[in-house]
């Protein structure tokens, strides 16, 4: 039986690297802010985005809707966010960052531009160049290999 190496692959190895980034964050942030994981992000992604849905914001931080639910109404109760009535459907309410929240997010980008200094040393820029081209080279690989199997599977056998 063959046994694959699991410690020595490419996408463990994202993997762990992604997710220690994000734990790293996730310490300093809370310690410096006192905001949560899904709070900050919710908070970036209505930085780049303001007035989406509950649903389209817990798509862009992978979280489930019913997970976020708790996490806006204590932001809203922190003054962080506020929920509209969407004019074009009354049964979604948009989030908006509030005057609170806006300056918090220069914040939580210092932190996280602190924390790349740390996370970088030792590699340099023509380095974290050449990372960055494989990375969108591997994603677009990935996500060119994953329509196509989709197409094939959808057509219809003669």
């Amino acid at each position: 039986m063959r046994k694959l190496d699991l410690s020595e692959s490419v996408g463990t190895l994202i993997a762990l690297a992604a997710k220690s980034q994000e734990r790293l964050a996730e310490i300093e942030i809370k310690k410096q802010l006192g905001l949560t994981p899904a709070q900050w992000k919710v908070i970036l992604v209505l930085n780049m985005m303001d007035g989406l849905t509950q649903r389209e914001i817990a798509e862009k931080i992978n979280i489930d809707g019913s997970t976020l639910v708790p996490v806006i109404d204590k932001m809203e109760q922190s003054g962080l966010v506020e929920r509209k009535a969407d004019s074009k459907d009354r049964r979604n309410n948009r989030i908006f960052l509030t005057k609170k929240s806006e300056s918090t997010v220069d914040s939580i980008i210092m932190i996280i531009l602190q924390l790349r200094k740390i996370i970088y040393s030792g590699i340099s820029e023509d380095q974290i160049s050449s990372i960055k081209n494989v990375l969108k080279t591997l994603i677009k690989n990935s996500d060119d290999a994953s329509n196509q199997i989709k197409s094939a599977s959808g057509k219809t056998k003669p």
